[in-house]
């Protein structure tokens, strides 16, 4: 497990993490410090460029499948260089602009990723190691976002947006150079020499992949979920900063993280010794309950602070069981694909997530935790009936 290239992915990941973390952390609260705009106004902002990461996640499952991991990784990467500059203009027109290339970006970023993460380690070892590959995303983006509390308080959001694109760019430059190529998987070998305009996406393949009832499954255990993670995303850092401040904010969002960092790690080692199943519905279920518990605490900082954070981890929890759901249901030619898809399912769940929540906290701050704990009890649902299938099969074949 311990190659140059997997050390590799997880060390781009991080450093991606310390930028792009904090900068989508803190944009809800730049929108309404520095703009003076309401959450709408971010939920709004974000809301197409998450549907086009969605989309383009599908042609990076192609071009990954096609072309190879690393070059998908790598147009992927270039969102990181960009995104800081949101903190370094307060021009509606920009910012929308460097969000819809980040977010184009973001889907290449994720599929390239996850599909090298899962073609560089043993299926044996691919718990461990998706909880390696979360852990140091997740790290990262703890480390920035307290970096990032510090340097917004005492000088300005500026100083930490020119920052992140200088990093972000040496970055790129470094994997261009260090990050070593896989192996090319394909189901049929005369498509290597196939131009590149072919890489778009294989609408039959993807439609196959939807008929398949576990498929259909584990779409739903990425939309329902991921309604929750944008709805707190969106809300989360402007509650914490209106009775906390930007510090607060900043080390909240770190300490959530480092917490997620041990579930990941925890869950991927259970993972490996007992499946994924039983860890994505015992992660759905406290996720679920964690969600109804902000209902009643959004008006106390402990209290926020307590339930988002456990909230966190058991969120993080759930999604390191994901790549290994990929890895059971797809075949080996089919791993970009399977990505690609559930990349899309998980940003038709952020987008509705955040930007719904962008307009039911105008309603109350009650109702949109209570709509996303609503959705939770649907995940949880999915993750029982995926569990409760794989325990009869165990039972027929003893």
């Amino acid at each position: 497990m311990w190659t140059r290239g997997f050390i590799s992915l997880c060390l781009i990941v991080f450093v991606i993490g310390l930028i792009t973390g904090p900068v989508h952390w803190f944009f809800p609260v730049y929108a309404e410090k520095v703009l003076g705009e309401k959450a709408l106004f971010a939920g709004l902002l974000r809301a197409v460029p998450i549907g086009l990461g969605g989309i383009t996640a599908l042609i990076g499952g192609k071009l990954s499948d096609r072309f190879g991991r690393k070059l998908t990784l790598l147009i992927g990467m270039t969102g990181a260089v960009v995104i800081g500059g949101l903190f370094t203009t307060q021009i509606p027109l920009f910012l929308w602009g460097i969000l819809c290339y980040e977010g184009i970006a973001s889907g290449f970023k994720t599929a390239g990723g996850q599909s090298y993460l899962i073609s560089s380690v043993s299926p044996k070892q691919l718990g461990l190691a998706t909880g390696l590959y979360f852990i140091s995303s997740t790290v990262g983006s703890a480390v920035g976002n307290a970096i990032a509390g510090e340097i917004i308080a005492r000088i300005n959001y500026r100083t930490f947006g020119t920052g992140a694109v200088l990093l972000s760019g040496l970055l790129f430059v470094g994997a261009c150079l260090f990050l070593p190529r896989l192996k090319k998987y394909s189901d049929d070998s005369h498509q290597k020499q196939d131009g590149i305009w072919k890489s778009t996406p294989n609408v039959g393949k993807y439609i196959n992949l939807c008929r398949r009832s576990n498929i259909k499954m584990l779409i739903g255990l990425r939309v329902f979920p991921t309604y929750y993670w944008g709805s707190v995303n969106l809300l989360m850092p402007i509650l914490v900063y209106n009775l906390g401040g930007d510090k607060a904010t900043g080390y909240y969002g770190a300490v959530k993280l480092l917490f997620a960092f041990i579930c990941q790690f925890v869950t991927g080692k259970i993972c490996d010794v007992v499946g994924h199943r039983i860890p994505a519905l015992v992660a759905n279920v406290a996720v679920t309950i964690l969600a109804f518990g902000l209902v009643f605490y959004h008006n106390s900082l402990v209290g926020l602070q307590l339930f988002g954070i456990l909230g966190g981890g058991a969120a993080w929890a759930l999604s390191t069981t994901i790549p290994r759901f990929i890895n059971e249901f797809t075949e080996p030619h089919e791993k970009g694909h399977g990505v690609g898809l559930t990349h899309l399912a998980w940003s038709t769940g952020f987008l509705l997530g955040f930007v719904a929540s962008g307009f039911l906290i105008n309603i109350s701050v009650h109702v949109p935790f209570i709509v996303a704990g609503f959705f939770l009890i649907c995940s949880t649902y999915i993750a029982y009936k995926l569990w409760h299938t794989k325990f009869n099969v165990r039972k027929e074949q003893l």
